[in-house]
């Protein structure tokens, strides 16, 4: 079997918190999905403590994170 792995990086980069928060409430994906199930008083704690963790004690603003994701290709002979 040929199989082949990479790590794949990307750079995520947001205006301030609440373009962070934005893909939270109605975009794609598995964040986007859970947090759209929450009751509204869990999504208000939710995106309190999201805020918390992105401020981390500094000023609203740019931030920039990086994404990483393993990858696997195989094909079967």
């Amino acid at each position: 079997m040929d199989v082949k792995e990479a790590m794949l990086t990307i750079r995520m980069e947001f205006q301030n918190f609440e373009d962070y928060w934005r893909p939270y409430m109605g975009g794609q994906g598995p964040y986007a999905d859970y947090a759209s199930k929450l009751m509204p008083e869990e999504q208000t704690t939710l995106r309190h403590h999201l805020q918390r963790a992105y401020l981390d004690g500094d000023p609203d603003g740019y931030r920039s994170y990086v994404a990483v994701a393993d990858a696997v290709t195989g094909r079967k002979p």
